[in-house]
């Protein structure tokens, strides 16, 4: 063998050995990336499985604890601060009961137009919304502590309270609160009923934008495109 095949087997046989050390050191670097892994997952497991015996532990003291409570009283009944509980007046009333003044009660249905401006969930209406509402649309109090809509000095319609006493008469005061809006026509008094229907169509399109409120018939069904076409057809 001649000095430079010599020489070519040298640098073979080093390269090789090279190569060899590479790969060994990258072998126990997956070595010891994988135990380490390993070793804080089993951590992360050990420690888990302390605070759950922990946390099962203190959950048996507390259900003991409230078992023994309800030994002596009946948890249901207590009220945080009862007095200022007994102050507070809802603003949802699910099971409310709409008011219909005396003087539209006994009217005869033929001979009145009358639509419900209210929440669906019977939410109040505040004394300010209602004020603010009836400000912007042009509605003014009366004598008999109603709203009502007048144009060209001739009264079109009139809007009671569905609470109780279904006037606006304490309107100014902090407390007033009402479940809706009663927009009527009484067609025994109303000079020009065509005109003064849609006059409060048109009004109780304002207020439903300004209340955020739906409007429903008397009988308390949602008012439709073809409920105002019977009404119109009536009036006609």
């Amino acid at each position: 063998m001649d000095s430079t095949t010599f020489r070519w087997v040298l640098v073979v046989i080093a390269l090789l050995v090279v190569l060899a050390i590479y790969l060994f050191g990258q072998h126990q670097s997956r070595l010891r990336k994988r135990s380490a892994i390993e070793t804080f997952t089993r951590e992360e497991v050990d420690s888990a499985f302390v605070e759950d015996e922990q946390l099962r532990f203190e959950l048996n003291n507390l259900n003991r604890i409230l078992q023994d409570n309800e030994a002596e009283e009946n948890l249901d009944e207590i009220q945080i601060n009862p007095a200022e509980e007994a102050r507070i007046t809802p603003m949802v009333q699910p099971e409310a009961e709409i008011f219909v003044p005396p003087m539209l009660a006994g009217k005869n249905e033929e001979r009145l137009i009358s639509y419900h401006l209210r929440h669906g969930d019977f939410r109040l209406i505040t004394g300010e919304e209602a004020k603010d509402a009836a400000a912007q649309v042009g509605l003014d109090l009366n004598h008999e502590a109603y709203l009502e809509y007048r144009k060209e000095g001739e009264v079109f319609f009139q809007v009671a309270s569905l609470s109780e006493p279904g006037d606006f008469s304490g309107l100014e005061q902090l407390d007033f609160a009402t479940l809706g809006l009663n927009c009527f026509i009484d067609l025994d008094v109303c000079g020009n009923p065509r005109l003064a229907y849609e006059a409060m169509l048109q009004k109780i399109d304002e207020l439903v934008r300004l209340l955020n409120v739906k409007v429903f018939k008397s009988s308390q069904e949602l008012l439709t495109i073809s409920d105002v076409g019977s009404a119109r057809e009536r009036l006609s």
